[in-house]
Parts: structure tokens; sequence; C-alpha cells
């Protein structure tokens, strides 16, 4: 059976090899143009292959870049929003530095105003021979001169904290509240200083009065930087002086910093950061407002300068 067929399909063959070759001008063309096209189908399918190669790498590199920027401008969301938390951060040091400056400059007048009042009573308590009663006012009278000192040491520290953020920040800051001009005016705390340091010199020629001083000279005060009673009396003129002068010149380089800054633009980031902080006419209204209480004590330390009557 399988050698019948065998057969069959040589015959075939030789029958098929037989009209080729009788016919040759047609089998050899139409051989031709089938191995063309095997061929050229076969270029085909590798340049197909070729190309799907090709587009898979290039999607490969578009989905990686993709992922570059998409982790590119995540990141740089994240540090715009840091940036934007810390510049907001020192705003509200620099307001707060501000508020607390203005504060306590406020309250200078209300220190030397008690002091002078209670040296008013020290000059009528030595006046009437009250030892004690005059020690007393001059205790107090120098716990006062002692909390307007302190007043100028934290508004000097709350000044070179706002100097370097002015280094730091980037947007519009607020005006700092103590111009050199109040400072300028802060003297008249170290004449009153003065006045007491007169009055407790022409009392300590009394035998009386020095023998009461003896017995009190070691009261602790109720301020900080002095010991005692004795300490703050010798010191207190030249610890005020000494304090004003470092406020002065603290002020004096923020002023420095601030016209320098002003010639830097800062619109690097002020885009960005005028989103997202205090507007220009926030801190305007509240640098009026700190301007108007800054002339309100300014006004207060003129009448105790020009109502302090002369120590005896």
């Amino acid at each position: 059976m399988e050698e019948g067929l065998g057969c069959i399909v040589l015959i075939i063959c030789l029958i098929l090899l037989f009209f080729a070759l009788k016919y040759w001008y047609v089998t050899v063309p139409l051989m031709a143009i089938i191995t063309a096209l095997y061929f050229s189908n076969k270029a085909k399918k590798k340049r197909e292959a070729e190309f799907a190669i090709w587009q898979a790498e290039q999607d490969r590199l578009r989905a990686a870049e993709e992922a570059r920027l998409q982790r590119y401008r995540t990141e740089e969301e994240a540090r715009l929003q840091r940036y934007r938390t810390e510049q907001e951060g020192y705003l509200k040091e620099m307001v707060s530095l501000s508020k607390q400056s203005i504060d306590l400059f406020e309250s200078m007048p209300q220190y030397l105003n008690n002091a002078e009042r209670n040296l008013d009573q020290a000059e009528k308590d030595f006046n009437e021979g009250a030892f004690a009663p005059f020690w007393d006012s001059i205790e107090t009278s120098a716990n006062m001169l002692g909390r307007f000192n302190e007043g100028v040491r934290r508004i000097n520290e709350h000044s070179s904290r706002y100097t370097e953020l002015l280094g730091l920040f980037a947007g519009t800051h607020p005006r700092f509240p103590v111009a050199l001009r109040s400072v300028s005016k802060l003297q008249v705390g170290t004449g009153t200083a003065q006045r007491m340091a007169v009055i407790v010199r022409n009392a300590q020629r009394n035998f009386q009065f020095a023998t009461i001083y003896e017995q009190r000279k070691t009261n602790q005060i109720l301020v900080s930087g002095f010991t005692n009673l004795a300490q703050a009396l010798v010191q207190m003129t030249s610890r005020i002086t000494s304090s004003i002068e470092e406020l002065s010149n603290s002020v004096g380089f923020m002023t420095s910093t601030i016209e320098e800054s002003a010639r830097i633009s800062h619109s690097r980031q002020e885009a960005i950061l005028e989103a997202t902080i205090q507007s220009r006419e926030e801190f305007s209204e509240q640098a009026t407002e700190q301007a108007q209480r800054e002339e309100r004590a300014l006004e207060m330390l003129d009448n105790i300068q020009r109502g302090r009557r002369p120590s005896f």
C-alpha cells in the first residue's frame, strides 16, 4: 500500500517536472516571483519584529521618563510646600517678635514713671527723716529701673533675631516697631538711674540713712541681672547705658540690612509666597498701629524727661 502511494507521488512529481521543463518560460518567472514574494514576506516580518522591539523600547523609555517627571513634580511640590511652611514659620516669628517688642517698648514709660514717683517719695522721705520709708522707695525705684533694663535687653534680643530672619525670609516682612530714634529716647532711663544714684549718694553721707542702708544693701531685688540692692544701686546706670547702646547697634545693623535687602529683588519666590502668607495691606495696617503705639510711648518718655524733678 505504501509502495503504491509512493509510486503515485513519484509519477506526479515526474509529470510536474516534465511540464516545468517543457514550459520553462512560464515556470521560471513564476518561481522567481514566488521566491521574491517569499523573501519579501520574510523581510517584512523581520522589519515588523524589529519595529515591535523598537516600539516597545520607546514605550519603556516614555514610561520611564514620565515616571521620572512625575517623581520630579512630586518632589518639587513637596519642596515648595516645605519652603512655604518654612517661610510662614519665619513670618509668624517676625510678627511675634514685632508684637513682643512694641509691648515691651510701651512698658518702658510705665517703669520709668513708677521709678520717678518713688524717687520723688524718697526725696520727701529724706527731708522728713523717714529712714526705712526712704530705702523702701529707693528699692522700689531700683526694681522699676531693673525691669526697664530687662525690657531693653529683651528688645535687643528680638532685634537681633529679627535681623537673622531678614536673611531667611523671602517675602514682604512686617516693620520692626522700635526705630533708632525710639532707642535714642530710651536714654531717659539713664537720666532716671543717674537721679537715683545722686539721691542715694546724698543719703549715704547721712550717718542714720547710711546705717539703715548697711542693714538692707544685701536685700535681693526682683529683677534679673542684679544680685542685691547694693549691686543694683552701683551698676544700674552703667547697665542701662550699655543695654541701650547694644540695642542701638542692633537696630542700626537691622536698618542697614533692610536697606541692603531692598536693593536685592525678592521676586525669586515672592509669587509663591503671596498666595499663602499675609498681604502687604495687612502689614501696612499692623505697621500703622505699631507706629501709633510707638509715638504714644515716645510722648510719655518726653513727659517723664520734662517733668523730672531736680535731685537735691
